[in-house]
């Protein structure tokens, strides 16, 4: 496997090599890369990856950035999404590996093609020499991003012992989304708590009536992992009506989702969500654009992947990370708050 660092040498990275990529900007040549994503407009994330592709696109005016995604979102659409762009041959292709086995042969035709993949928000887990021969991932690592946050509500004295953990899933063929389950697992059983991972739809009623049986058939669950932030308030809601006494405290169940998203943190703020996690997202959309460039114009490749999370966000810094997204956001912040 390639070493993975982290984003803060990523960063010093990017910044030393700004001044050789600054006369990049007079280049006579121009460029189209696409970023073509699983997160929709009906997903708060995608507006820290459309507006850092903004910001690549005032530095590096010569190319032209193009975000291509669905809102109803399945593997199957992603692959025909992803066809569809090989076969304007792009210079370049940012994509998540959502599914290794849906994505192999798409991504491995575009690259014997000659079009530069970049790897974002979800890798290739397969060892250097099995994986997708893509340039480099630009992402957090979903596996960490579980254990750490299992790791934190184990580290909280004031909290309840976890008993049994579910890890609220609404994709079961999200790798990123199993490795979310899979850390948060290891990091819970470690602990001795049981562990399950529970497939709830996308669908907001279907999702609340699925949680709902769950929880009555396993009376002694007492943490719920959602691995979307927009469900963190469907599965309080079951929990509260149920007199589960959902809130951070300690009795009853208590709620930990991902993602620095509006939904996210106004749930840490009002008590409802124990904590959630910054994946980098904003770098996530820039650095696949920049290194598709530097590829381009400098022969650049680089030697390892961009680890950009997670990073823990929980009532301590929780205003400070209000304040960073709601810059981000704008008035939508309290648009996407569905508490």
């Amino acid at each position: 496997m390639k070493k993975v660092i982290n984003a803060l040498a990523a960063c010093a990275m990017l910044a030393m090599a700004a001044p050789q990529t600054a006369t990049a900007q007079e280049s006579e040549n121009n460029y189209r890369f696409v970023m073509v994503s699983h997160i929709g407009s009906n997903d708060p994330n995608m507006k820290w990856l459309t507006l850092s592709l903004e910001e690549f696109e005032k530095k590096y005016p010569n190319v032209k950035t193009e975000y291509i995604s669905t809102n109803n979102y399945s593997v199957q659409e992603h692959v025909r999404l992803l066809e569809q762009v090989i076969a304007t041959k792009p210079d370049g292709i940012a994509v998540p590996i959502v599914s290794t086995d849906a994505f192999e042969v798409p991504l491995r035709k575009a690259i014997e093609q000659g079009i530069p993949v970049v790897a974002f928000n979800i890798p290739d887990p397969r060892p250097e020499g099995e994986r997708i021969p893509y340039l480099t991932y630009v992402g957090g690592d979903e596996y960490l991003t579980g254990k750490k946050l299992g790791e934190y509500a184990l580290s909280r004295a004031d909290l309840p012992a976890p008993k049994r953990v579910v890890c609220a899933t609404h994709d079961s063929a999200h790798q990123g989304l199993k490795a979310r389950c899979a850390g948060m697992k290891d990091a819970m059983e470690a602990a001795g708590a049981e562990f399950e991972e529970l497939f709830i739809s996308a669908e907001p009623a279907t999702a609340r009536n699925t949680l709902q049986s769950y929880l009555q058939a396993n009376p002694d669950t007492n943490y719920i992992f959602t691995v979307a932030s927009w469900s963190a308030p469907w599965a309080w809601g079951v929990a509260n009506d149920m007199g589960l006494s959902p809130d951070v405290d300690d009795k009853g169940v208590t709620i930990i989702t991902v993602d620095a998203s509006p939904v996210a943190l106004a749930g840490i703020k009002a008590g409802h969500v124990l904590a959630t996690n910054s994946q980098g997202f904003w770098l996530q959309g820039y650095a696949p654009m920049e290194w598709l460039y530097w590829k381009h114009e400098l022969g650049y490749e680089p030697q390892s992947d961009i680890l950009t999370g997670p990073i823990v966000v929980d009532i301590e810094n929780i205003d400070h990370w209000e304040g960073l997204v709601r810059n981000i956001f704008g008035d939508a912040y309290d648009e996407q708050n569905t508490w």
